[in-house]
Parts: C-alpha cells; sequence; structure tokens
C-alpha cells in the first residue's frame, strides 16, 4: 500500500533534503548547523525507534526478524541461570548470540512488556554510537551527507531487520576500528569479542589487523578481476557450498546458529547478486585512486584506504551469497572515511558538486527502490500512529 510507504519516502527525503547543505554547499552559521545535526540524529532515534508490526512471528515474512525479537524479548532467560537456560533452550533462543540474549533479558527488567520502549532505547544507543563512530574515527567533515548517506543506505536495513548484526557493527565502528588504528591491538581484540557476542560475523572485522601495512594496490586489483571471473562463472559457488556443507557436517546443524547456517545454504534467497553493491562502490573507487597518495600520507587514511580495496575483495568473494556479503558490512565504514575525507581535500569545483549531487541522487533512488521492495506491504507501522 503507497500510504504504509509515505512515512519511508518522507524519511529519506528530509535526510536527502539535508545532505544538500554539505553537496551545495550552503552557508548555515555553526549555532544552525547544530541544531540541524541534533535534529537529524534525533530523527533516526526515534523512526526506527518507534516501529511496530502487528506480526507476532514468521520467518516467511519481510519482518521476520521484528516478530523473533519480540518473541526473544517477551521469552526473557532467568539471569541468574541464563547459562544453564541458554545451554537447554531451543532453536529460537539458540540462533541467537547469547550476548544480545542477555542483553534483551536486562532490557525486559528495566521495560516490561514494553517492547517498543524496548526498541526505542536500543536504536537510541545505536544512533549515539554512530555519532561516537564518526568522531572517534577523525571524521569532521560533511556529517549531513553521511548522515543521508547511512540513513540510505544502512538504517533501513540494519536499524529496521538486522538487529543484532547493527549492534555488533556500531560497537566494531565506534571503538574497535580507533583502537586499533592508535595500536592498541589488546582493546581491539577485546571490542571484537565483545561485538561477536552480539553476532558471530563480527570476528571477521580481525582483518583488520593488517589494513596498517602498506598495500599494493596492484595485486588487489587483480585479486579483485580472478574473483570476479570466478563467482561469475560459478566456480567459487561450488568451492563455497562445498566448504560450508563440509564446515556444517563437522559441527552440525541440529544446535542453534548451525541449523541457521544452514538454512541460508539450502536456501536459493538467501543466495542472490546484488549488482548496486559493485555500482556504487564506483565514486568510492574513485576517491581512494584520485586522493591515494594524500590518504596514505596518513594513518587514518592509509587504515581506511586499505580497507576500502579488502572490502572490495570480501564482496567479490560473496558477491553469489547474499548472506555473507551481509557479513562483510564491517568494512563499509571506509564509505564514511572517504567520502569525508574527499570533502575535506577537493577543491570546490562544479565537478566537485555535481559529483556529490549525482551521488546524493543515486543513494536516494535506491533507498526508494529498497522501501518499495520491502515496506510496500503492509508489514510496519510506528507507534504513534498505531491507533
Amino acid at each position: 500500500m503507497i500510504s504504509n510507504i509515505i512515512p519511508f519516502l518522507l524519511f529519506v527525503l528530509c535526510f536527502w533534503m539535508l545532505a544538500q547543505v554539505d553537496a551545495l554547499p550552503l552557508k548555515i552559521s555553526p549555532p544552525h548547523k547544530r541544531v540541524l545535526l541534533l535534529f537529524a540524529l534525533c530523527i533516526l532515534m526515534v523512526f526506527a525507534g518507534g516501529r511496530w508490526s502487528h506480526y507476532e512471528v514468521g520467518y516467511d515474512l519481510p519482518v521476520f526478524d521484528y516478530g523473533t525479537y519480540k518473541n526473544i524479548y517477551l521469552s526473557p532467560l532467568y539471569i541468574p541461570d541464563f547459562f544453564q537456560e541458554y545451554a537447554s533452550a531451543g532453536y529460537e533462543i539458540k540462533s541467537m548470540e547469547p550476548g544480545y540474549l542477555l542483553y534483551s533479558s536486562l532490557c525486559t527488567l528495566l521495560f516490561g512488556s514494553h517492547y517498543n520502549l524496548y526498541l526505542l532505547f536500543t536504536n537510541c544507543i545505536l544512533i549515539i554510537l554512530l555519532y561516537k563512530s564518526l568522531r572517534n574515527n577523525n571524521i569532521k567533515y560533511a556529517y549531513f551527507f553521511l548522515l543521508f548517506f547511512f540513513a540510505s543506505r544502512l538504517y533501513l536495513q540494519y536499524n529496521f531487520i538486522l538487529l543484532r548484526q547493527a549492534i555488533a557493527l556500531s560497537i566494531v565502528w565506534a571503538w574497535g576500528f580507533p583502537y586499533l588504528v592508535k595500536g592498541n591491538r589488546g582493546k581491539f581484540f577485546l571490542v571484537v569479542f565483545s561485538a561477536s557476542l552480539f553476532h558471530f560475523a563480527a570476528l571477521l572485522s580481525l582483518l583488520a589487523l593488517f589494513f596498517n601495512r602498506n598495500f599494493n594496490v596492484g595485486y588487489f586489483i587483480v585479486g579483485f578481476a580472478i574473483l570476479m571471473v570466478l563467482s561469475i562463472t560459478g566456480v567459487m559457488d561450488s568451492l563455497f557450498l562445498s566448504l560450508m556443507q563440509h564446515g556444517l557436517s563437522v559441527v552440525g546443524i541440529s544446535d542453534g546458529l548451525g541449523e541457521k547456517l544452514g538454512k541460508y545454504v539450502a536456501d536459493d534467497y538467501f543466495r542472490k547478486l546484488n549488482v548496486l553493491t559493485f555500482i556504487e562502490a564506483i565514486p568510492f573507487g574513485y576517491i581512494a585512486i584520485r586522493y591515494r597518495k594524500e590518504l596514505c600520507s596518513t594513518h587514518w587514511g592509509r587504515f581506511y584506504h586499505n580497507m576500502f580495496y579488502v572490502f572490495m575483495l570480501l564482496l567479490a568473494l560473496t558477491m553469489n551469497f547474499g548472506f555473507l556479503t551481509r557479513a562483510c558490512q564491517y568494512f563499509i565504514f571506509s564509505y564514511f572515511f572517504l567520502l569525508a575525507f574527499y570533502f575535506q581535500t577537493a577543491k570546490p569545483t562544479t565537478e566537485k558538486r555535481y559529483f556529490l549531487i549525482l551521488l546524493s541522487c543515486y543513494f536516494l533512488i535506491y533507498s526508494v527502490r529498497y522501501i518499495f521492495i520491502w515496506f510496500y506491504e503492509d508489514k510496519y507501522s510506528f507507534f504513534l500512529l498505531e491507533n
């Protein structure tokens, strides 16, 4: 229904308009900019935090995560016997990481049966961590454009649906990567381990241990081309399926996360190529190549320059497995840094203005497409409009 997607369309349009403050750019006094930034952050907190659905459960529904998380929230584990109850729980409980279950159970003590308050509280934490991620990673420019990128590309997927991974992403971005760039590997390991208690895919971010080195970009380009050919021809599919099926046969698929991964491997729905993933990488590749020298002259720039190329390799490696591509999103934070660096470094020319306007229009179209695919049916509404 068109009426159901109007709030979503207004949401992304609002952030697209805010992005033009940086893209054009518009002359706004610092106090007014701070007010606008606070407004944008509050919208991000309330929009996903205020969602509700009349569906209670169902893995075949676009909002299946909403129903599943609600069931988990309303069936908390007893904290004093947490590990014992977790060990004896059924599939729905054991398909969740223990850190998330503990967090959800603790929130039940705070908010009782008010699931909406839990969602609002959790989303407020996520947006605060997003802001902290920008600050902690030495990103000082173009916050409106970056928030639009987040709102159009990541927010509707992660803050609305993939809640556990959203928490893990936020933890790694806000503390993990900054600790690593500053040379504190011990704290980085601790942060990644903590994030993996909310979503096990956070362990993939350990690859960042190698991002402070000087990379030969030529090797990465050749590797990317080879992986693309192997993926397009189906060779990588066969290899991945063989490895995962062997791993599942060793670990067993009858228990929690193993069963969930088995479902992903067996279901063609979770193995789809999204060409847009590679199309959207082109402008960021342009920034990484055009400003390679300037980027690699600083620790922060070299770290995120290298992260971008590793992210491209992982996307090529997992391009036919959507659920694996999703696990690589810890490194999409390189997009934030590259965008901010472009705003800081590129001279204010007509080329720069058109580049940013076209990029913002692309992400606007991307988000509208995503809204029509996932939210057109009567799945979500908002608690303020529940009646």
